[in-house]
């Protein structure tokens, strides 16, 4: 399947008091975020449809390897008719499109891999996603329902035409602040400031959502929780010493490292669903709380979380050699999976001991 991308940049951003697409987040303009998220995904085929300071638009995207359709009548007609001419464009040369503002910077990974596979697997002609049931950005069109869709006569937008697909829609909700995310406004955009700001790690909040969304079950959560309330008592018992570290990360780490239990190497799986949503620094504590990669020479976030895994079994506290001591006799035959689990012993030994010294936790 190919799949294309419709960026919509032709709007004179008359509520907001500026020009959208080229209002900055970090060093960065806005609609060049909003490609290169397109292109992290690896799309064929980005038209990025141009109206009110087109020039200044071809500039700051010069060397980006995309397409520009150009609408002349900009002033005149509302964003319905910028996406048409932008599909219009790609109906012939892909087989999926997504459809987004220039505005729309922070949807995940995650996001747009799930919309593919769901396009795909159901049969559905439009998806859109929704967060806590806001609808927001983008939307997925099968390039065969390009000619109905563009019959449309533009009321309400693409919202009038969605009352009216029944059974060729579907809303998809999503764990993901980013499908509701665009600049309007000037409060909008300093949402997206601060969104920008505080993306790297979900907070408490939406590390309860990101459980409920991947049907976590009552015995991990509970279990989650009781090691985050050793990893934050690790915490602080390494503040008190002059170790410096993120709490926040600590704690999203915490309650989101089983997120995949029950799957085969869930904590891979894991670690990949929390890397596609952004979430980098909590994804890589996730990929190694089984087994850290190498041997630690000193304690960071990742060997905090790694023993407050080691230092609870369900939702109890548990000594390092009673965690141990059942694997060690269930793989005492089998000499890989046992120089395994003698490994992570010693891995959380020495880390005990930088915390807690000689006595238990």
């Amino acid at each position: 399947m190919t799949v294309g991308a419709v960026i919509v940049a032709a709007g004179l951003s008359s509520r907001m008091k500026d020009f959208k697409p080229l209002m900055k987040i970090g060093d960065r303009t806005m609609i060049e975020m909003t490609i290169n998220n397109y292109q992290a995904l690896k799309v064929d085929e980005i038209v990025v449809v141009t109206g009110y300071r087109a020039n200044d638009i071809k500039d700051v995207l010069s060397g980006k390897n995309i397409s520009f359709i150009h609408n002349e009548d900009y002033e005149k007609t509302h964003m319905f008719d910028s996406i048409c001419l932008g599909l219009k464009e790609m109906e012939r040369s892909v087989d999926l499109v997504f459809i987004t503002p220039s505005d729309s910077p922070f949807v995940q990974q995650f996001t747009l891999k799930k919309m593919l596979d769901l396009l795909i697997k159901k049969g559905y002609n439009l998806l859109q996603p929704s967060y806590y049931g806001k609808n927001g950005h983008p939307l997925l069109v099968r390039s065969d329902y390009i000619s109905m869709l563009i019959k449309h006569d533009g009321t309400n937008g693409m919202q009038g035409l969605i009352a009216k697909m029944g059974k060729d829609f579907i809303n998809v909700p999503f764990v993901d602040p980013g499908i509701i995310l665009d600049a309007d406004t000037k409060k909008d955009y300093e949402r997206l400031l601060d969104y920008n700001e505080e993306r790297r790690c979900p907070s408490l909040d939406l590390c309860r959502k990101i459980q409920d969304y991947f049907e976590v079950s009552d015995s991990v959560k509970v279990h989650s929780d009781k090691v985050a309330e050793v990893a934050l008592n690790i915490y602080q018992i390494l503040t008190n010493k002059g170790i410096k570290l993120d709490k926040k990360l600590i704690l999203a780490a915490s309650l989101l490292h089983d997120i995949a239990k029950g799957k085969a190497h869930h904590g891979e799986v894991g670690a990949d669903w929390l890397l596609d949503m952004g979430f980098i620094e909590v994804s890589e504590i996730v990929r190694e709380h089984m087994e850290l990669k190498n041997f630690p020479s000193t304690i960071t976030e990742k060997e905090v979380v790694y023993l407050a895994d080691k230092l609870v079994i369900e939702d109890k506290l548990s000594a390092i050699e009673d965690r141990f001591s059942y694997k060690e006799e269930l793989y005492k035959n089998n000499e890989g999976a046992l120089s395994s689990v003698k490994r992570r012993k010693k891995e959380a030994l020495f880390l005990h001991e930088i915390v807690f010294g000689r006595e238990n936790y």
